[in-house]
C-alpha cells in the first residue's frame, strides 16, 4: 500500500540520510552526491520505450501533429519584445497574450513538450524545434544581460518591488502580476527538459543563469517575507531548483529550492493532517512534486512524508472514478464527493501533475497502489481530455450528469491545460516499465516495445487493452539472464486472471476478485505483483488473461450516486449531441439534457450488456426520466475515453425500486412547487441572458460580468446591477432570487438588495456542500409598492466585496407562493 510515516522514516534511516527535520539538514545539503539508496526503481528512459498501437499511441500521434502545427516564433514574440528585440511573428492570444495573462507560459510548456516528444518518438523535427527555442531564449537572456528571461509585461516591475521587500500577494496575484513565479516555472522546466530529454547543453547554461537571477531577487527577503510571497501560486519552482541542483551538482540551487517551501501548506501534511478543503488544486500538487524531487536528490524524509501523505489523501479521498479531482478547481472535504460531481469538475492540469507525482513516488516505494492510480487516471481522464480526431484538449473533463467536455480553441485559448496537455500526451510511455537491480516491473498493459539496456533485453507487448482482455510480452536478450519479472495483477482483475510462461500456467497470486459493488480505492486491497524469477532467454513469452468484470463505484458519502466501471475503464452514458459547437467560449443556450435515474436492485451484470465493435454497452429497462411522468429510457454507455463531442454522464443516481418511490415523490413535489411559483410570478429576469435582461431594463456599474455555471447563465458584479420588474399592488409582493452555493468567488459576497433605493435584505452567501441551486424569498415592504406598476431592484456590492452570481430574479405574489 502507499507509504506510511513510519515506513518513510525507516527508508530514511536505511539510506543513511535521516536528518534533523528542524534544521532541514542532510547529507544532501553537504554534498552534491545524491543518496542513490532512496531510489529503488526507475522508469525505463522515455527514449527506450515506443508505443506501437492502442489509444495511447493515437493520443500521442494527435499531440505530435498539434505540436508541429504551432509556430515557435509566435510563442517567443513577447519574450523578444520585453528584451527590446523585434518579434519575428505576431504573438498568440488567449492566456499567452499580453496584459494580465500568463504571457510566455506556452513557450515553456512547448519546449518541454517537443523535448519529451523527441525522446518518445525519435522524430528529428522535435529535436530541431527544441534547439531553436533554446537558441532564441538564450538570445533574449543575453539581451537582458542579467539572467532574466520572461515575457511578462510587468515582470521587471513586480520582481523589482519584490526584491525591495514590497509584497502584495493573493491566490493568483503577486504585485499586480498573475502568478508570475508560476509562469516563470514553465520556462525553467522547459529548459530543464531540453537538457534532460533533448541533450541541449545550452539549455542547462541558460537555466543556470536564470536561477542566478532568481537567487539575487530573493536574497534579501527574510523568512516571513518569503512565506508571504508564497501565498501566490508559484508552480513547481521548488522542483526545478532541486532538479538543477542534481543536474549541476551546485549546492546553491538546493538551498534556493527551500525558498519555495510553503510551510503553511506543507507542515500540516507532514503531521498527516488533511487540510485540503478550500485550497486550489493545481496550486498545491506541484509543491509536492517538488518535495518528491528534493527527496530523490537528498533523501530528507520530511519531503517524502509530505508528498506521500498528500498523494494518499488526493488519490483515495478526494478523487472521482476517473482519477480527476476538484470542483471549480478547488478541493472539497475528504470523502464528500457525491454532491460535488456536477459542474466544472476535474481540471486536466491537476491530473497531469498527479500522474507526475505518482510516477515519482513509485521510484521510492514500488507499490502497485501507485500503478493502479496511474492506470486509472491515464486511461480515463488523460485520454478523455483530448479529442484524438482534432487534438482539441480540455480544461475541465466533467464527471457529472448532462455535462460535456470543456474543449479549448487550440490556436487561440492557450490555457494552462493546453500547456500541460502538450506535455501529458508525450508522456504516455513513461512508467509503463520500471527497473531496479535485477527486477523489471510491468505496470501498465499497452502496445509497446522497450529496451532494458543494462540487462541487454528487449521487450515487446502486444495487447488490445484497455478494451481487450489479454496481453502478451515477448523477450529478446543478448544472452540468457536471470532476473525477476514483476507483472502487475490489477485489483479489478476478475475470476479467470492467469499468467502463462511459454505456454505453461503459473500461480497468479494477488488479491481475490473485487466485489461487484464498492470503490477499490477505498477499503479494498490494491493490486499486487506476480513475481516470476528465472533465467530468461530470447523467445520467451508471457501471456496474461485480464478479465474485466463490470462493477459499480459509488461515492463514499452518497452510495446511491455511482460510476459504472468495466475493469479499470469508466463507462459514460451517451445522452445526445453537445449543447454547443466549436470553441471554448461559445454560449451554451440549448436546453440541458435530462439525465435518467437508474432503478434496479439487481447486479450490474444482469442489466448492462456488452455488444458490438468498438465496444458499447446497453442498459435496458432500468432508466427513468427524472420527471413526474417517469418515462422509461434505455441507455447506451461506452468507454469514457472514446466519447467525444457528446453530452454525457459519468455518475448516475441509482435507486432500488423502494428508493425510487421516495425520490419520485420528491420530483413530483418539486414540479408542483415550480408550477405554483410560475403562477405566482408577476415578472422575472434571467441575468446573463441578454434578451431577458434587455426586457427588464438591465443596468450595471463597472466590474460587472456574465457567468455560466452548469449551463445556467448568471450575472455577478463588484459594484451594482439593477432591473425593472412589474408588481401587482393588489397582492403582497416578494422577490425570489436563485443562487448557487458552490459559486467560487475571488472576493467575499457581501451585498444588499434594494427596492426603489431602500434595502430589504443582505443575503448570506456561505458556500456549502453538496453544491446545488436554490431559491430564497425576500418579502418586499408594502410601502415601497404603493401606486407602482413596476419597481427598480438593485443589487449593491459592499466595499471590497461583490454580488454573488445571480441566476434568476422573480417578482411574485407572496400570498400565492407554495
Amino acid at each position: 500500500m502507499s507509504l506510511s510515516r513510519r515506513r518513510v522514516l525507516q527508508m530514511g534511516v536505511a539510506a543513511g540520510v535521516l536528518p534533523s527535520l528542524r534544521r532541514g539538514a542532510s547529507r544532501g545539503l553537504d554534498s552534491s552526491e545524491p543518496p542513490q539508496a532512496v531510489i529503488v526503481a526507475r522508469p525505463l528512459p522515455l527514449n527506450r520505450v515506443r508505443l506501437t498501437g492502442g489509444p495511447l499511441k493515437v493520443a500521442q500521434d494527435a499531440d505530435a501533429g498539434y505540436l508541429l502545427s504551432l509556430e515557435p516564433d509566435r510563442m517567443l514574440a513577447y519574450y523578444r519584445r520585453r528584451a527590446g528585440l523585434a518579434p519575428r511573428a505576431e504573438p498568440y492570444a488567449g492566456w499567452d497574450g499580453g496584459g494580465r495573462n500568463l504571457t510566455g507560459h506556452i513557450a515553456g510548456h512547448y519546449l518541454s513538450a517537443v523535448s519529451l516528444m523527441w525522446a518518445a518518438t525519435g522524430r528529428e523535427e522535435f529535436k530541431r524545434r527544441a534547439d531553436y527555442l533554446v537558441d532564441e531564449l538564450k538570445a533574449v537572456q543575453d539581451r537582458h544581460g542579467d539572467g532574466y528571461l520572461s515575457a511578462l509585461e510587468g515582470g521587471r516591475r513586480a520582481f523589482g518591488e519584490l526584491t525591495r521587500g514590497e509584497i502584495r500577494s493573493a491566490s493568483f496575484d503577486l504585485n499586480g502580476e498573475w502568478s508570475p513565479w508560476y509562469t516563470l516555472h514553465k520556462t525553467y522546466a522547459g529548459l530543464r527538459d531540453a537538457w534532460r530529454y533533448a541533450g541541449n547543453r545550452t539549455a542547462l547554461e541558460v537555466e543556470s543563469r536564470f536561477a542566478e537571477w532568481a537567487e539575487r531577487i530573493l536574497s534579501g527577503l527574510d523568512a516571513e517575507q518569503t512565506q508571504r510571497m508564497l501565498n501566490t501560486e508559484f508552480g513547481g519552482m521548488n522542483e526545478v531548483l532541486a532538479d538543477l541542483y542534481h543536474d549541476t551538482g551546485e549546492l546553491r540551487w538546493l538551498r534556493l529550492s527551500y525558498k519555495f517551501e510553503h510551510t503553511a501548506f506543507i507542515q500540516p501534511l507532514r503531521r498527516h493532517q488533511d487540510d485540503l478543503a478550500g485550497t486550489h488544486g493545481n496550486t498545491q500538487v506541484p509543491k509536492l512534486i517538488g518535495s518528491a524531487a528534493r527527496y530523490a536528490h537528498t533523501g530528507v524524509p520530511a519531503d517524502l512524508i509530505a508528498a506521500a501523505f498528500f498523494w494518499d489523501r488526493v488519490a483515495r479521498h478526494h478523487s472521482f472514478a476517473t482519477g480527476g479531482h476538484g470542483t471549480d478547481e478547488y478541493f472539497g472535504p475528504p470523502d464528500l464527493l457525491g454532491g460535488r460531481t456536477h459542474g466544472r469538475t476535474a481540471e486536466s492540469c491537476n491530473v497531469y501533475n498527479m500522474l507526475k507525482l505518482t510516477r515519482s513516488l513509485f521510484r521510492f516505494h514500488p507499490d502497485a497502489a501507485y500503478a493502479d492510480f496511474h492506470e486509472r487516471a491515464l486511461f480515463n481522464h488523460a485520454l478523455a481530455s483530448m479529442d484524438p480526431d482534432d487534438a482539441r484538449m480540455c480544461y475541465m473533463v466533467p464527471v457529472g450528469g448532462g455535462v460535456q467536455h470543456e474543449y479549448q480553441n487550440m490556436q487561440r485559448s492557450f490555457t494552462c491545460c493546453v500547456g500541460t496537455g502538450m506535455e501529458n500526451h508525450a508522456l504516455h510511455g513513461d512508467g509503463i516499465y520500471f527497473t531496479g537491480g535485477d527486477k523489471l516491473w510491468v505496470n501498465l498493459y499497452a502496445p509497446s516495445t522497450a529496451e532494458w539496456t543494462d540487462a541487454g533485453a528487449r521487450l515487446a507487448m502486444e495487447t488490445g487493452f484497455p478494451e481487450g482482455e489479454t496481453a502478451r510480452l515477448s523477450l529478446a536478450l543478448d544472452a540468457p539472464r536471470a532476473f525477476t519479472l514483476l507483472l502487475r495483477r490489477p485489483p479489478w482483475a476478475g475470476e479467470g486472471f492467469s499468467i502463462r510462461v511459454n505456454g505453461e500456467t503459473v500461480p497468479g497470486g494477488g488479491p481475490p476478485p473485487l466485489p461487484e459493488r464498492g470503490p477499490y480505492a477505498r477499503g479494498i486491497p490494491a493490486g499486487t505483483y506476480v513475481e516470476l524469477s528465472r533465467t530468461w532467454r530470447t523467445g520467451d513469452t508471457v501471456e496474461l488473461s485480464l478479465p474485466k468484470p463490470l462493477r459499480l463505484e459509488p461515492t463514499p458519502d452518497e452510495p446511491h450516486r455511482t460510476a459504472i466501471l468495466w475493469g479499470p475503464i469508466v463507462l459514460a452514458g451517451d445522452l445526445g449531441a453537445e449543447r454547443t459547437r466549436g470553441g471554448d467560449e461559445e454560449e451554451r443556450l440549448d436546453p440541458p439534457h435530462r439525465v435518467p435515474v437508474l432503478v434496479t436492485d439487481q447486479p450490474v451484470g444482469s442489466w448492462l450488456a456488452k455488444s458490438g465493435e468498438p465496444v458499447r454497452f446497453l442498459a435496458t429497462g432500468i432508466g427513468r426520466e427524472p420527471t413526474p411522468e417517469a418515462a422509461p429510457r434505455d441507455l447506451e454507455l461506452v468507454p469514457f475515453y472514446r466519447l467525444h463531442g457528446r453530452t454525457y454522464a459519468v455518475y448516475w443516481d441509482l435507486h432500488t425500486p423502494e428508493g425510487w418511490q421516495a425520490r419520485h415523490s420528491e420530483i413530483v413535489a418539486e414540479a408542483r412547487r415550480l408550477r405554483l411559483l410560475e403562477a405566482a410570478t408577476v415578472g422575472m429576469v434571467v441575468p446573463g441572458d441578454e434578451d431577458s435582461e434587455r426586457a427588464a431594463g438591465y443596468e450595471a456599474g463597472p466590474n460587472t460580468s456574465a457567468a455560466r455555471i452548469i449551463g445556467r447563465p448568471a450575472r455577478r458584479t463588484r459594484s451594482w446591477i439593477s432591473f425593472r420588474l412589474p408588481v401587482d399592488a393588489a397582492h403582497p409582493m416578494a422577490l425570489v432570487a436563485t443562487w448557487y452555493n458552490g459559486d467560487r468567488r475571488s472576493l467575499p459576497a457581501s451585498f444588499e438588495i434594494l427596492v426603489e433605493g431602500q434595502p430589504i435584505a443582505a443575503p448570506d452567501m456561505t458556500l456549502g456542500d453538496p453544491h446545488r441551486f436554490f431559491d430564497v424569498t425576500y418579502p418586499v415592504p408594502v410601502e415601497l409598492l404603493s401606486g407602482k406598476r413596476e419597481v427598480t431592484v438593485r443589487l449593491q456590492a459592499g466595499e471590497n466585496s461583490q454580488v454573488a452570481a445571480l441566476f434568476g430574479l422573480r417578482m411574485v405574489r407572496a400570498d400565492q407562493l407554495p
